[in-house]
């Protein structure tokens, strides 16, 4: 399917899940990202596995000129932008009585207020363009769930899933949809040295009923199933991803 598509944060892990997914569709991407050089990489090898003609672009997505900027290239470039995952985020693990005011407030300005911006910018375009549109939004089972090392990524995460329904208030008459997917525990490059450790690695297997730990591609595959025409309907929600570990959780 011939899309244009925006991801955040998508030189590695979930992002690039995300774009190797798209990939498969023949999407053209736009692999936005605070690391230009990985950003470029990321996008040559995402056209090699059947994206078309995609950019990486440098984006610091707390940085709302930066993110205009990445919004009107896209729009140069390609014409339209059919599709935005925000997907950029950081969670530092800092006890919640022991973190700064500095690193609270960057966790919100990259996930919550980063969120904001890359909606607002993407959205005015898909309105003016008159075809509607698709916003995914990455959040967290951190949206119902936390521990003391995540009280600000939690809260952050809680936002992003409020700013996304809220919008999908917003935008639906102009036919843009708006929702969350929630990832569970995911393997990536960043993690695999945790989760492959003998303890993880067992305790994936009593509290994850699949038997097994997430990929980036498996939210990738919802993240292209909202983003899809069948998902018209479909705004405001939360898809979580995690093989039914919340279900045990809760």
């Amino acid at each position: 399917m011939d899309r244009v598509v925006i991801i955040t944060g998508a030189a590695r892990g979930i992002g690039y899940g995300i774009g190797q997914c798209f990939a498969k569709t023949g999407a053209t991407l736009v692999i936005a990202d605070v690391n230009l050089e990985a950003a470029r990489k990321a996008a040559a090898q995402l056209d090699a596995e059947g994206a078309k003609q995609s950019m990486g672009l440098a984006c610091d997505v707390t940085n709302i000129q930066q993110v205009q900027a990445m919004v009107d290239d896209a729009i140069k470039r390609y014409g339209r932008i059919d599709v935005l995952v925000n997907n950029a985020g950081i969670c530092p693990f800092i006890d919640g009585m022991e973190m700064s005011p500095a690193v609270w407030q960057k966790t919100m300005d990259v996930n919550v207020n980063g969120a904001f911006y890359c909606i607002q910018a993407a959205a005015k375009h898909m309105i003016e363009r008159g075809k509607g549109g698709r916003i995914v939004s990455i959040t967290s089972l951190a949206e119902n769930v936390t521990g003391p090392a995540q009280v600000d990524y939690a809260a952050s995460k809680a936002a992003m899933r409020m700013l996304t329904v809220g919008m999908a208030t917003r935008l639906g008459k102009h036919g843009i949809t708006c929702n969350c997917v929630a990832p569970g525990m995911i393997l990536t490059d960043m993690t695999r040295h945790y989760w492959e450790q003998p303890g993880p690695a067992e305790m994936i297997k009593t509290r994850v009923p699949v038997g097994r730990i997430g990929t980036p591609t498996d939210i990738g595959h919802a993240v292209v199933f909202l983003a899809s025409p069948e998902a018209y309907y479909i705004s405001g929600i939360t898809l979580r991803v995690d093989g039914g570990h919340q279900a045990v959780c809760n």
